[in-house]
């Protein structure tokens, strides 16, 4: 159990974090978490899964870049094929949300580059 609570986002050191540091600190915790999960017990995940899917779909909405969001996904998918699926289709409702609310109109491209 004591591998569980190292799963969730230190969401304290994350706020002392400098701002332009904070991306390269979620990614490193993205990584871990991508090299974790496939070894963690289903119990320690089952323990702190709502927490860290919350977690996960909050950096969703920061904008991450493609890196960030390729761990994202990679992240979220172990953790629904190991855990429970009972809010799987909730978390791809909202996914599917963030992309329709997105704007690839032509004059908000300029913007974004």
């Amino acid at each position: 159990m004591e591998q569980s609570n190292s799963l969730l986002l230190n969401e304290d050191a994350l706020k002392q974090c400098a701002d332009p540091k904070k991306p390269v600190f979620i990614y490193e915790w993205l990584r871990y978490l991508d090299t974790i999960l496939p070894v963690t017990q289903k119990a320690d995940i089952k323990s702190v899964q709502k927490q860290l899917v919350d977690q996960l779909i909050s950096r969703i909405l920061t904008g991450p870049g493609p890196p960030t969001r390729v761990l994202l996904a990679k992240c979220i998918a172990q953790i629904y094929s190991i855990g429970d699926t009972y809010n799987l289709f909730e978390t791809i409702n909202f996914c599917n949300d963030v992309l329709k609310g997105r704007d690839d109109s032509p004059s908000q491209l300029p913007v974004k580059l």
